[in-house]
């Protein structure tokens, strides 16, 4: 506060506000959270593969497993529709297949469009619970596109059993 002096008989207090301290702590406060923000943030280890190959339904190998989180809140394993522990268990018995084969313990993750985000996490929950060491999220799709939770017509069981993922 300040004094106004405009003579001995005019003695009267400012009355406007000082705002110089209070621009100074906001200031003070935003450089520690721009600062101390980047270090808080924690990330997701994400290995994303340097070349995407496209296979054909032939070379596909036998053991890959492909988990799908349906529109209509079911889930699917290699296009066979399951209950959740149902396709732990199935999983389970599939990775122990690639174990024996040498093979990497990795299951591949689609999602219908219309399928809740909490549905695709407990599906992936689920995946690694059974003893998934990668999980592989295959990319989104258009409705009329996905078949992931669809089952095998004659067709596709003559081309093969296990689907070829994008």
């Amino acid at each position: 506060m300040g004094l106004n002096l405009k003579g001995l008989e005019g003695k009267s207090a400012v009355n406007d506000i000082n705002v110089t301290p209070l621009i100074d702590v906001v200031l003070v406060l935003l450089i520690i959270f721009m600062v101390l923000t980047p270090i808080v943030i924690e990330e997701m280890a994400v290995n994303l593969p340097k070349k995407t190959e496209t296979r054909d339904r032939d070379d596909v190998p036998s053991t890959q497993l492909l988990a799908a989180a349906c529109g209509d809140q079911t889930f699917s394993l290699n296009r066979k529709i399951l209950e959740i522990d149902e396709l732990r268990e199935e999983v389970r018995r599939g990775l122990r297949k690639k174990k024996r084969a040498n093979e990497t313990l990795v299951v591949f993750v689609d999602g219908h469009p219309d399928a809740a985000y909490d549905d695709v996490v407990t599906l992936m929950d689920t995946i690694r619970d059974a003893g998934a060491e990668k999980i592989g999220i295959a990319k989104l799709k258009e409705d009329h596109d996905f078949i992931a939770c669809t089952a095998f017509s004659n067709d596709d069981a003559d081309a093969s059993e296990a689907p070829a993922t994008e």
